[in-house]
């Protein structure tokens, strides 16, 4: 299995982190923020030098979705939800849209 250019390993990897952190910021606080070391070793391993201007245009549509469903999630905790933790809420929300929006895209690109 190649690792270097696999966007779809990451975007997996990254969801899978989210996923992870809810129940580790769940469990442990502040110190559930070492799951993040899965999603930036999953970085460090899958990141090509260079990626060709196809991904280049996938990494900004990705960003660009992911951009609204986090601003979606901010109004929904402003208004409804304001006693949760924003920090943890929105890494969480973050990883697991951006991983699942970014595996969907590479895969039907």
């Amino acid at each position: 299995m190649q690792f270097k250019g696999n966007y779809k390993l990451f975007y997996f990897v990254e969801f899978i982190t989210g996923i992870l952190l809810i129940f580790l910021f769940s469990a442990f606080g502040d110190l559930g923020l070492f799951g993040m070391i899965l999603f930036f070793a999953a970085l460090i391993l899958t990141q090509k030098k260079e990626p060709d201007e196809r991904e280049i245009f996938l990494f900004y549509k990705i960003g660009s979705l992911e951009g609204v469903i986090i601003g979606i999630a901010v109004a929904i905790i402003y208004f409804k939800f304001p006693e949760i933790n924003w920090f943890y809420t929105l890494t969480v929300v973050s990883l697991i849209s951006r991983g699942a929006i970014g595996y969907l895209t590479f895969e039907f690109r």
